[in-house]
């Protein structure tokens, strides 16, 4: 039997601004609640999704649950109703992620009462430039072209994680090699150079990368692991939903199954041509 992942819901539109329709087979059955959203000090809305997985096919749209009420709070005492903009999605108007804080989402609705914590960690390995080298096909590179490499610094004080995010010509890179995943494990306190970020297709001249550096804490970070290696593997729908990484917790006994995840960053992006 199927059975449901956080990957088949998510792993297209979650914590990108793609409004696409995800074409997937899912198996009839039990519904299961989606929870998607992520907190950042970016200076535009972010925003919460909650739709349902079961009736997301080729022919029709996300089951979106509209009508709950979403509060976002943080330790120091700050609180905001978040405002639902149109059917399933809420947006955060006021709050933003700053470093050392703990924030809460508190979740009501038809389908059952949730809560998730996370903490905004620092901005520990930002990226403050990018390179590109070629590189002609070989058995170290599969196709010829352009690839990018960051420089930056790591501060002092182990247990940072980032992740990369890079945009091509403004197109957001999220399949499988384009994951860029990074402990300080080995490298704390160290300027990093020429650290070689990873693409599933080489860069051409004129093309224009971001790169956006997110902090994540340690759970987040095996979070992305996670999809990464499903990505790999080709198994969207192989791992059951009890293996599948989330921090969203029931808080009603007879709350709908959740998964998804709910994060908060600090975001430092930088970009550069190849010429």
């Amino acid at each position: 039997m199927k059975a449901l992942t956080l990957l088949a819901a998510v792993l297209i539109t979650l914590f990108t601004s793609c409004e696409d329709v995800i074409d997937l087979d899912m198996p009839q059955g039990k519904k299961t609640l989606v929870v998607e959203g992520w907190l950042t000090n970016k200076s535009e809305p972010n925003f919460i999704k909650l739709y349902f997985t079961n009736t997301i096919t080729a022919q029709s749209s996300l089951d979106m649950v509209g009508n709950a009420k979403i509060i976002l709070s943080d330790n120091v005492g700050n609180t905001e109703l978040l405002q639902e903009v149109n059917t399933g999605k809420y947006q955060i108007k006021t709050l933003k992620s700053i470093e050392g804080r703990t924030y809460t989402l508190k979740i009501e609705s038809a389908a059952g009462n949730y809560e998730a914590k996370t903490e905004v960690k620092r901005l520990s390995m930002p990226i403050d430039s990018l390179t590109f080298k070629f590189e002609k096909k070989s058995a170290l590179y599969e196709k010829e072209g352009f690839y990018p490499r960051s420089h930056g610094q790591e501060l002092e004080g182990k247990g940072d994680f980032i992740q990369v995010r890079l945009y091509k010509n403004g197109v957001y890179l999220n399949r499988d090699a384009d994951f860029n995943l990074f402990s300080d494990e080995f490298v704390d306190g160290n300027y990093i150079a020429n650290n070689l970020l990873s693409v599933k297709e080489p860069l051409v001249k004129d093309d224009l990368l971001k790169a956006e550096t997110w902090s994540v804490t340690e759970d987040a970070l095996l979070f992305w692991l996670d999809i990464q290696i499903q990505l790999q593997n080709g198994q969207l729908f192989a791992t059951p939903l009890a293996n599948t990484r989330t921090n969203i917790k029931k808080t009603s006994s007879n709350a709908t199954d959740v998964i998804g995840y709910f994060g908060a960053s600090l975001i430092h992006s930088v970009e550069s041509r190849v010429k």
